[in-house]
């Protein structure tokens, strides 16, 4: 088994054709069908079924990619530690973050790692734990910043924990619920669910109305985006909930307005997520040690806030 037989099945099975992953790589598609035949003469098995507008992976031939991302993922990384190892600080890290935590973090984070590291490669992907919790697994995103309810996690998966978070109802500059100071004022209000967000923040959005004594409140949108949400919000006369980090984002601030009312909205705590059962390449520890810096910063400037 060639390592360039486990890239061309990868590539083949990310493209859907054997043609647009020739593409990908810079070889015919000759060349990229023998490649796939002689692997699945070697495992004796097919990897790819064949049809008319491309080829679909197998239930062996996702067994094998499963597995594959990660020996490709992990060959990439021993390339790139050598490197790192020497002082050529060149390769990639790859990041997931929550919206909310991008906006908190970024801004201190991104000048002085491209400042040290001009040369490095920086994938980030805006994403909840769930999602990527088996990219992380697998070795395809190096670690994850953002909400985490810790009952969820994996124990083959380090937590260190960033800072705490609350959320607060939100709706559009000028809303005329705007002075409300309890749930129960609201109650006549309509809302968007934000189910991009975290399980933690689906739970507590029906659990924060049933503590209140409330009824459920009458969802009128769900939203698997964070701009969707506050587009929807900032234009209608509709509420939602939201990390408190969305009122630090100054694109915004002249369109929506914190309600603020005697209730605290707890949030699931920020926390960095990584692999337990390997260590990061150096880039991606330097890296992930700025996100732990500027989290320390952020919670002490929130502190001192409120």
């Amino acid at each position: 088994m060639k390592l360039s037989h486990i890239r061309n099945v990868l590539a083949v099975a990310e493209a859907g054709s054997l043609r647009a992953a020739g593409r990908r790589l810079g070889i015919t598609q000759p060349a990229i069908t023998r490649s796939i035949r002689d692997m699945e003469k070697e495992l004796g098995l097919s990897l790819f079924t064949r049809g008319a507008n491309g080829v679909t992976l197998t239930e062996m031939g996702r067994i094998f990619v499963r597995r594959a991302v990660t020996v490709e993922s992990e060959l990439r990384r021993v390339r790139e530690e050598l490197e790192q190892a020497q002082g050529n600080f060149v390769g990639q890290v790859s990041v997931a973050m929550g919206a909310a935590s991008s906006i908190a973090l970024m801004p201190s984070i991104l000048p002085g790692f491209r400042k040290a590291y001009p040369k490095a490669l920086i994938r980030l992907s805006e994403s909840m734990f769930q999602a990527i919790e088996q990219d992380i697994l697998s070795g395809e995103i190096d670690f994850y910043v953002g909400p985490l309810d810790v009952d969820l996690s994996s124990t083959r998966l380090v937590v260190e924990r960033l800072f705490d978070n609350s959320r607060f109802v939100v709706g559009r500059k000028g809303h005329p619920m705007g002075h409300a100071r309890t749930l129960a004022e609201l109650r006549d209000a309509q809302w968007v669910r934000p189910t991009f967000s975290s399980h933690d923040v689906e739970v507590d959005f029906a659990a924060m109305f049933e503590r209140a004594g409330l009824p459920q409140p009458e969802i009128a949108m769900h939203a698997r985006s964070s701009l969707m949400t506050l587009l929807a919000v900032a234009h209608s006369d509709l509420l939602t909930v939201l990390p408190r980090q969305w009122l630090e984002f100054s694109t915004m601030a002249d369109a929506i307005q914190v309600i603020h009312l005697d209730e605290i909205l707890r949030a699931a705590p920020v926390c960095i997520v990584r692999r337990g059962d390997m260590p990061l390449t150096p880039l991606a520890e330097r890296l992930c040690d700025l996100v732990r810096r500027a989290g320390a910063n952020y919670q002490d400037r929130s502190n001192r806030s409120d």
